[in-house]
C-alpha cells in the first residue's frame, strides 16, 4: 500500500474528530439550559478521557520487546521490557494522548548503553483500556496509579531488585505530572527523574477545554465541581511545587521556550519547588519534539548515567 493511500484515512479521522467535538459542544451547551448537572458531568468526562492513538504505522523500537501487563485502577496496563537482564533499569512514561511508541528511538539508544528499559501505555492510552463507572475517564491520580502498578510488577518480573528503585524515570508532559504524583504519593522510587515539559496543575488543560466549549463562568465552575467529584479530590491538591519540596531524588527538567501546549512557567515553578532539580530551557523544539530530538536524548543519556553531583551533569552549556 502506498504512502498516498494512508493520507486519506488520516484526514477523514481528523474531520470526524472535529465534527464529533463540535456536536458534543453543542450538546453540552444546550444541556446546561435543561439539565445542568448532566451537562457538567458530560463536559467533565470529556475532559478526563483521552483519544487513543492508533499504533500500527508508527516506528517500533528495533530492540526486542517482552510484553507484560499488570492490573491497574481502571483495567490492565500494557507494558514492555527491553534490554539485558540485570542492567540498570529505566522507566519511560509518555504524555497525554500518546503511547509507549513515542519513545522508540530512545529505547534503542538506552538498550545500546546496557540499560534495562521499561515502557507502558498509560491507562486509557494505546493498548491499555479504561473501564470504570465514569466511562474512559483517566484523571492524573489514575495515571499515577498505573505507573506505580508497573513499577511494582517490574520487581515481580525481576526487572528491578527488591526495593524497586529505578536508575531513572524519564517522563513527558502529563506523564511527567503523573510520574511526580506517583513519586510523591505512591512510592515510585528512582535515583533520578527527568521531566520534560510537565504541567503542574490540571486547571491548565481544564481551562483550555472550557474556552473551547464556550462556557460561561458559572458553567465552568459547575464542570470543575463535577471533575473533582469524579476524581475524588480537588484539582488544587494535584498542584506539584509544594509536593516536590520533599522529593529526595536528583531531577532534570527540560522545557522548550516555544512550547505552545504547556507554558514555560509550569516547569519554572516545578524547578523552584524541587531542591535537587536542574532546569534547562531549550528553544525551537515545541512540546512534542522534545522527546524525539537527538540532542535532547543525548542530554538524557548523560543525565541518567553521569556520576556527578546533582548540580553538575555536564549538560551542554548552550542549552540553558
Amino acid at each position: 500500500m502506498s504512502q498516498k493511500s494512508f493520507a486519506k484515512p488520516k484526514n477523514s479521522t481528523n474531520i470526524r474528530t472535529i465534527i464529533g467535538f463540535l456536536a458534543r459542544r453543542s450538546l453540552i451547551r444546550a444541556g446546561f439550559a435543561v439539565a445542568p448537572g448532566w451537562a457538567a458531568r458530560h463536559a467533565a468526562t470529556l475532559f478526563l478521557a483521552s483519544q487513543r492513538r492508533p499504533t500500527g504505522l508508527r516506528q517500533q523500537p528495533a530492540s526486542h520487546a517482552t510484553p507484560f501487563a499488570v492490573e491497574g485502577p481502571v483495567g490492565p496496563v500494557a507494558a514492555w521490557s527491553y534490554g539485558r537482564a540485570g542492567g540498570p533499569a529505566v522507566l519511560l512514561v509518555h504524555g497525554w494522548e500518546d503511547d509507549h511508541l513515542s519513545w522508540a528511538p530512545l529505547v534503542d539508544r538506552l538498550v545500546e548503553k546496557g540499560y534495562r528499559v521499561l515502557s507502558l501505555d498509560l491507562p486509557g492510552h494505546g493498548r491499555s483500556p479504561a473501564r470504570s463507572r465514569h466511562g474512559r475517564a483517566t484523571p492524573i491520580p489514575v495515571l499515577a496509579a498505573g505507573i506505580a502498578a508497573v513499577a511494582r510488577e517490574a520487581v515481580a518480573i525481576g526487572a528491578l531488585p527488591q526495593g524497586g528503585k529505578f536508575q531513572a524515570v524519564i517522563a513527558h508532559s502529563l506523564g511527567g505530572t503523573a510520574t511526580l504524583i506517583a513519586a510523591t504519593e505512591l512510592g515510585l522510587m528512582a535515583e533520578r527523574f527527568a521531566i520534560l515539559a510537565a504541567p503542574n496543575h490540571p486547571r491548565l488543560f481544564a481551562s483550555a477545554l472550557m474556552q473551547m466549549l464556550k462556557l460561561n463562568r458559572a458553567q465552568v465552575e459547575h464542570v470543575y465541581a463535577s471533575i473533582e467529584a469524579i476524581v475524588g479530590r480537588s484539582m488544587d491538591s494535584l498542584y506539584l511545587p509544594p509536593k516536590l519540596r520533599a522529593l529526595d531524588a536528583a531531577g532534570l527538567i527540560l522545557h522548550s521556550r516555544d512550547d505552545r501546549t504547556v507554558p514555560l512557567k509550569h516547569s519554572q515553578e516545578n524547578a523552584a519547588g524541587w531542591p535537587r532539580a536542574e532546569f534547562r530551557i531549550l528553544d525551537g523544539l515545541g512540546h512534542r519534539r522534545l522527546i524525539s530530538d537527538p540532542d535532547v536524548q543525548a542530554m538524557l543519556l548523560h543525565f541518567i548515567g553521569a556520576e556527578a553531583p546533582a548540580d553538575s551533569f555536564g549538560l551542554r552549556p548552550d542549552a540553558a
